[in-house]
């Protein structure tokens, strides 16, 4: 019975975004609000999805082996992204979840290992392309597989192709520099930018963006024929 819903829930979820999909989740046993918008994807053996008002899952995204994935309000997952967890830790306790707080985002094409609980705050974003998120590794003191949760702080900003390790945590209204690796015990400190490998605290951060009200920015700084900058919406 549960092989035939796993199947069920995939065939459905390679469907186009609409309220009928919506509706036939629900009915096979996951927490859809009618306003949520879940474009075409690869779903396999997840448990339930708790999807909140106005949030967002693009295409081409692969979910596999997961407990539980959680969606707060106008919250959104890109494209090309790939969630898992080792069946192992998925089973056990606080294991294979993933939880995006209101409008927190997952942009594209990153690989998120879910094997413990990976955590992103209230407006926080991982962006860019190509982050690897790490929460199980092998244990060499006691020659065996382990699993810890990673979090991102509210209003953090993870920027492009970083490596983030089990354990690792990453403070409220913070910056993860481009490239950087954050391993456990680290991030712990005061808000501000991390960066290097292993990252390290390096500077204050401040901004508009800290303070933003909705999910996405939705401006850019163009250039005029003159060479003056300024930003406009789009």
């Amino acid at each position: 019975m549960t092989l035939l819903r796993d199947i069920a829930r995939a065939v459905v979820w390679m469907a186009p975004a609409s309220p009928a999909k919506n509706r036939v989740l629900r009915a096979l046993g996951h927490d859809i609000h009618p306003s949520a918008r879940l474009r075409s994807n690869g779903v396999w053996q997840v448990d339930k999805f708790s999807v909140g008002p106005g949030a967002h899952v693009d295409y081409g995204n692969l979910f596999r082996h997961l407990t539980m994935i959680i969606m707060g309000a106008e919250s959104h997952i890109g494209r090309f992204n790939t969630a898992t967890a080792h069946p192992v830790f998925s089973r056990s306790a606080g294991g294979g979840q993933l939880e995006l707080a209101d409008h927190a985002t997952i942009t594209s094409r990153h690989s998120i290992d879910c094997s413990a609980t990976v955590t992103v705050g209230p407006f926080a974003i991982v962006a860019g392309h190509g982050s690897r998120l790490m929460t199980h590794a092998i244990d060499l003191k006691v020659d065996a597989q382990s699993a810890r949760p990673i979090s991102f702080g509210e209003r953090s900003f993870v920027g492009t192709d970083v490596l983030v390790l089990g354990g690792a945590v990453l403070p409220p209204r913070s910056v993860l520099g481009g490239g950087a690796v954050l391993l456990p015990g680290r991030g712990t400190d005061a808000p501000g930018l991390f960066a290097g490998v292993p990252a390290k605290r390096v500077g204050d951060v401040s901004g508009a963006w800290f303070d933003r009200t909705g999910t996405h920015t939705r401006r850019a700084v163009v250039t005029d024929e003159d060479g003056t900058e300024r930003t406009s919406d789009f």
